[in-house]
């Protein structure tokens, strides 16, 4: 099992903020609205407790509260420069995307299949709940879909980033 120890500083980053930036791209990627969000933010933190419940120690230190603090810092301090909505959800896709890879490279290169597969799982169910936590173009909580079409999209990027493959 790797630890937080096993990581170079960037290789470490990836790892840490991956979680985070998929949750953000997930939502980003539907129109939730203020309720919504707030259904996504819940999913997001349902997910965190079953990690930390669980028995994956490098998880574990992912989700420890000064590296979830530090990643918050650092992808609030990078998205200051974005100026509108639809290139937010560019960015936030982008940067998903590319920590996700980073991350699956850098367990791989530790050979941490074990930790890699428990990763993989981790980003999979991060992208679910948020995406199905709340209905996307519904008025008064009547109509609308359960996951947007922009959501569909962006999971299918993350599972090919996920599979190592190119969507």
């Amino acid at each position: 099992m790797a630890t937080r120890a096993d990581f170079s500083p960037e290789q470490w980053q990836a790892l840490r903020n991956a979680p985070q930036l998929v949750a953000l791209a997930t939502a980003a990627a539907g129109n939730s609205g203020l309720f919504g969000t707030l259904h996504e933010g819940v999913a997001m933190a349902s997910t965190i407790a079953a990690v930390l419940r669980g028995p994956q120690p490098l998880l574990h230190e992912i989700f420890a509260k000064e590296d979830m603090q530090a990643a918050q810092e650092q992808i609030k301090t990078s998205m200051k420069a974005v100026t509108d909505r639809a290139a937010l959800r560019s960015y936030l896709q982008t940067s998903a995307l590319d920590a996700t890879k980073a991350a699956l490279g850098a367990l791989a290169a530790k050979g941490a299949s074990a930790d890699a597969e428990a990763y993989r799982a981790l980003l999979t169910d991060i992208g679910d709940k948020v995406a199905n936590a709340a209905k996307e173009g519904g008025f008064l909580g009547f109509g609308g879909e359960r996951v947007s079409e922009g959501e569909r999209q962006f999971l299918a990027l993350l599972k090919a980033a996920l599979a190592g493959t190119a969507a």
